[in-house]
């Protein structure tokens, strides 16, 4: 089963190495478009086959677990590799209209096809470290998609992402780290039955550091500002699909950790994650009502639901953490084509703003 695991990040990575070469001709967005086509069948055959048989798991490189890369894929994280799948071939497709060839020259699809395979990686990763790679691999990605144009405000957003982003991964490593000086353990599987041996306070300040890591990636209260500040910079196609996947990676590495391994002081962690929760819905809303513009508004809409998944796992409840799983799911598809519909709207009236395009639905309904 080691092919049918390894698939989703190999089809995505080969789509950019070829769309990168063929970067100079028209050739890079038919190639991005039937990378993404490929990588939906091959997402259907691995949910197909956890839906028959259970969770997959494979070792790389024929190391035993826990040494090993383990690639695993339940039903939770074959759902996320195939909803990625869909929003990948949806904003391949979109964006042959939407990116230009200045952008396709600079390696845009490259770039796209290089963030949906670390995306991927993240989702169906059975390790904490190699969780690690895929984020930096979905970071290097995403600053390149976000600057592609060179434009000020484009510079602007991206530095504050990076900046943000460079804290998470310090608070990341760190905690892995710790964790593994702990544990001598990265595999989530084996830190599942181990973590009960080790100090509970210090693992206590461990789930706090990656409640802050993870938190970064998710944009939660108070950690979200580089959200809004920079989602409304880069091209339709791009907002698109960092709207749609990036922060629901961090939601994702929140619900695997603190359910699996970070469950032994739910009093204190919990609560915690109860407050961010709330205020991470109020002020996302709040932000949202302050502001004109389509893509702003729905960059801070994405702060706000967060917390409404964070809230499901707050509350702990086999219950709470189905809702917080189905809305996880949902909001990747309805996000995404809110931010697709915002270009539309763009190239009807020519711009975003509400006070620019009154009327359009009567002007083109």
């Amino acid at each position: 089963m080691s092919w049918l695991l390894a698939l989703p990040i190999v089809i995505p990575f080969l789509t950019a190495v070829f769309a990168f070469l063929t970067r100079q001709s028209p050739l890079g967005r038919w190639i991005s478009v039937a990378g993404s086509s490929v990588l939906l069948i091959a997402s259907i055959v691995l949910m197909n086959t956890v839906l028959r048989e259970g969770v997959v798991a494979a070792q790389m490189g024929q190391w035993p677990a826990p040494f090993g890369i383990t690639l695993v894929a339940d039903l939770l994280s074959a759902v996320m590799v195939l909803i990625t799948a869909i929003v990948a071939v949806a904003v391949s497709i979109y964006a042959i209209a939407d990116v230009d060839e200045g952008m396709e020259r600079l390696g845009y699809h490259a770039l796209f096809n290089m963030l949906i395979a670390g995306v991927v990686g993240a989702f169906i990763t059975g390790d904490l470290f190699n969780l690690y790679v895929w984020f930096e691999v979905m970071l290097i990605a995403s600053f390149g998609l976000l600057v592609l144009g060179g434009r000020p405000e484009q510079i602007d957003g991206g530095v504050k992402y990076v900046a943000l982003n460079l804290v998470s991964t310090i608070m990341f490593l760190t905690g892995i780290g710790l964790l593994y000086g702990m544990t001598g353990t990265l595999n989530m599987a084996d830190l599942a039955s181990v973590v009960d041996g080790a100090d509970q306070r210090l693992l206590t300040i461990v789930a706090v550091l990656f409640m802050i890591a993870f938190g970064v990636k998710a944009a939660v209260f108070p950690l979200f500002f580089w959200l809004p500040a920079s989602y409304h910079t880069p091209a339709f196609s791009v907002s698109a699909v960092f709207a749609g996947l990036l922060t629901k990676v961090g939601v994702y590495a929140l619900l695997r950790m603190f359910t699996l391994v970070f469950d032994h002081d739910t009093a204190f962690t919990h609560t915690i994650l109860l407050w961010v929760a709330g205020l991470t819905m109020v002020v996302g809303v709040l932000g949202a009502a302050a502001q004109s513009d389509m893509r702003k508004i729905l960059s801070f809409h994405i702060v706000s639901q967060i917390g409404y998944m964070i809230l499901g796992l707050a509350l702990l409840t086999p219950l709470a953490i189905m809702g917080a799983v189905f809305y996880l799911v949902h909001h990747i598809v309805v996000k995404a084509n809110l931010f697709l519909i915002a270009g539309v709207a763009q190239r009807i009236a020519g711009g975003t703003e509400l006070s620019r395009i009154g009327g359009l639905y009567k002007s083109a309904p």
